[in-house]
Parts: structure tokens; C-alpha cells; sequence
């Protein structure tokens, strides 16, 4: 069964002073059976947006199964929209990461309007970091706002993960993300209330081995079909890659 983990890293490694470039993301995914990746600049993350995005764009492009996310900070508007006008229109890039000054913190959403408003004519989703309720809050405030836009709350609201589901329930363009805490009751209980076609496997590689997050699914009871959706066929159908 093809895999797409929609939340990985690139040049980013828990050991300090290791590196990971896309041919190790590559290696790595082929190691855990993962068919295709999505991946964020962490350079884009904690350096310069601009920058990161662009050197993303360079470092999959030799590698077919690796996509990517444009990361845009509220704090870096200008250099964030650049990057979106610039990069988005690119078919391997599937959406936009938004995020704030400090990672964990609740983004403020009047600073995500002009970035938004950017994203709007890519028609392409909003990757939200969700580890906990407050920032659950925000992508929901922003779902409801910008209901043109779909988001993906990565992380699943971490140890609030009935939070994001209860945000999922109230704005149908939510879509919840397997990564984050590692608890067998969350995936059961999204499916019961959201059904299977709005929830996509992640990761959050390097920082979570792949094959932990694949050991909470074998263990949720989940049938064949729905392990499917959730593991290929959703992330394929929101990112427009049927073809």
C-alpha cells in the first residue's frame, strides 16, 4: 500500500550539527516504505522564508516522490508573499505552511490576512502547526474566516487532539494530521466523528520516527479502505495530484 507522509522535515535532525538534505529525506522514506513526502524548509522556518523556500524548490527538484510547502511567517510578511508569488504556482509545491514569530504560540490572525489573501488564487491548503488547544482555536477562527481556503492542522492538537476533532466537526475545510502525541484512542475517535476522508498521515520526521506513528494506525482497528484514504488517497485528492 503507497504511503504520503504529508508532514517531514528537510535540513533538520534531533542529533545537534546534523544536517538532513533531500537525498537522506529520500532514503529515509524509501527505508520506511513511504512512497512521497511533503517537506518544510527549516531553514525557511527559523532563517529566512525567502531564502528557504527557494533552496526547498532546488533540493527536491531531482527527487519525484518529494514534494513541498511554502513556509510563510507573520512576522516576515513581505518576504513571506514574495515567496508565495513566487514559488506556489510550482506543481510540487501542494500548499503553505503558515506560521508565527515562536513555534507552539498561537498565530495572530489579522497578521495572516495578507498572506492568505495571496494564497487565494493557488486554491492550494494551509498547513497550520496545532501542538496544543490555543493554536487548535486559531486555525479554526481562520477556517471559518477564510472559507475558501482548506487547512491541515498538523500535529492534531498534540495532547488537545479532542479539541482539533471538535474543530474539524465545526469547519468542514479542517483536516486533521496523525502526527503529534502517540495515543490510541485519538485515531478512533476522529474517524468516528469525521469519518475517514479528512484525516492524512504525517509524520513530523525527523523528530517522530515514521514507523511509530504507522504502529498507531495498525493499532486503531482501522479497515482496509479507510487505512487507504488516510495513508494515499486523501492526500493525493487534496493536493491535486490524481493526474
Amino acid at each position: 500500500m503507497p504511503i504520503f507522509d504529508t508532514h517531514a522535515y528537510l535540513e533538520s535532525y534531533p542529533i545537534p550539527g546534523v544536517n538532513q538534505n533531500a537525498e537522506q529525506v529520500a532514503q529515509l522514506c524509501q527505508q520506511r516504505g513511504i512512497s512521497n513526502a511533503v517537506l518544510f524548509s527549516q531553514r525557511a522556518l527559523r532563517v529566512d522564508p525567502l531564502a528557504g523556500n527557494h533552496l526547498l524548490k532546488t533540493m527536491i527538484d531531482p527527487h519525484p516522490s518529494l514534494f513541498g510547502a511554502v513556509v510563510a511567517h507573520t512576522s516576515r510578511v513581505e518576504a513571506s508573499v514574495q515567496s508565495v508569488r513566487d514559488i506556489l504556482g510550482n506543481k510540487r509545491f501542494v500548499g503553505t505552511l503558515l506560521t508565527g514569530a515562536n513555534e507552539g504560540e498561537p498565530l495572530h490572525p489579522l497578521l495572516s490576512d495578507e498572506i492568505l489573501l495571496a494564497c487565494r488564487r493557488y486554491q492550494k491548503p494551509i498547513f497550520i502547526s496545532t501542538p496544543n488547544a490555543a493554536c487548535v482555536e486559531v486555525g479554526l477562527h481562520l477556517a471559518k474566516a477564510y472559507s475558501m481556503h482548506r487547512f491541515v492542522l498538523l500535529g492534531m492538537g498534540g495532547q488537545d487532539w479532542q479539541f482539533a476533532i471538535a474543530a474539524a466537526q465545526q469547519a468542514t475545510n479542517i483536516f486533521l494530521e496523525t502526527s503529534g502525541v502517540l495515543d490510541l484512542a485519538k485515531l478512533p475517535a476522529a474517524l468516528e466523528v469525521l469519518g475517514a476522508h479528512r484525516v492524512l498521515f504525517g509524520s513530523g520526521s525527523p523528530y517522530q520516527d515514521p514507523m511509530a506513528v504507522l504502529g498507531l494506525l495498525a493499532e486503531a482497528g482501522i479497515t482496509a479502505i479507510n487505512l487507504q484514504r488516510i495513508l494515499f488517497d486523501n492526500a493525493v485528492k487534496l493536493f491535486g495530484l490524481a493526474e
